[in-house]
C-alpha cells in the first residue's frame, strides 16, 4: 500500500482544481487560482513544481506547455 505524500493545505488547494478541471495546463490553473485567492502566479507555480516532487501530480508536455 503506497503511503500518500503529505501536502499542505495550500497544495491541496491546487490538487482539488486540477481534480475538478483535469487536463489543465500550469497557464490555467494559476489563472483559477490567482482569481480566487491572493496568491501570486510564482506562489502557484512553485506549489505545482513541489506537487510533482512529491509524487502527488503528474504531467505531460505538449508543446510548450505542462497538462496535468
Amino acid at each position: 500500500n503506497k503511503k500518500l505524500p503529505q501536502i499542505s493545505e495550500a497544495e491541496f488547494e491546487v490538487m482539488q482544481i486540477i481534480w475538478d478541471k483535469a487536463p489543465i495546463n500550469t497557464n490555467e490553473i494559476v489563472g483559477l487560482l490567482s482569481a480566487a485567492s491572493d496568491w501570486s502566479p510564482k506562489t502557484i507555480q512553485t506549489l505545482i513544481k513541489r506537487l510533482v516532487q512529491k509524487g502527488a501530480l503528474t504531467y505531460v508536455k505538449e508543446g510548450r506547455v505542462f497538462v496535468y
